[in-house]
């Protein structure tokens, strides 16, 4: 009446071996759900990167048409002759003391 003794390792290889293609969809579908996560992940920080991106990118722009601003009033013909007439002591020459050359 003594039942022979079974050898729960083995049993559990040929289980396994028998149920080999399920075992192997079974990892499969863990793989693929992984990368998914993965490339959801990669996609998430990528998108957060480009939104940064695209605000220093605005930011640089109204940067860029106040340096324009700025330059145009710097260049002011009247500002650059008042400048040069206070600062430098310049002065147009008079028509007396002035000489046109001319080239042939």
């Amino acid at each position: 009446m003594s039942e022979p003794r079974v050898h729960l390792g083995k049993e559990i290889v040929q289980d396994l071996w028998r149920h080999k293609l399920q075992i192997a969809l079974a990892v499969a579908v863990l793989l693929t759900s992984f990368a998914v996560i993965l490339v959801t992940n990669m996609t998430r920080v990528m998108t957060s990167t480009q939104n940064d991106l695209m605000a220093e990118e605005d930011r640089l722009n109204i940067e860029w048409r106040h340096l324009l601003l700025e330059q145009g009033t710097l260049a002011e013909h009247s500002r650059v002759a008042a400048l040069a007439m206070d600062k430098l002591q310049m002065a147009r020459p008079l028509v007396t003391t002035e000489k046109v050359i001319n080239q042939p």
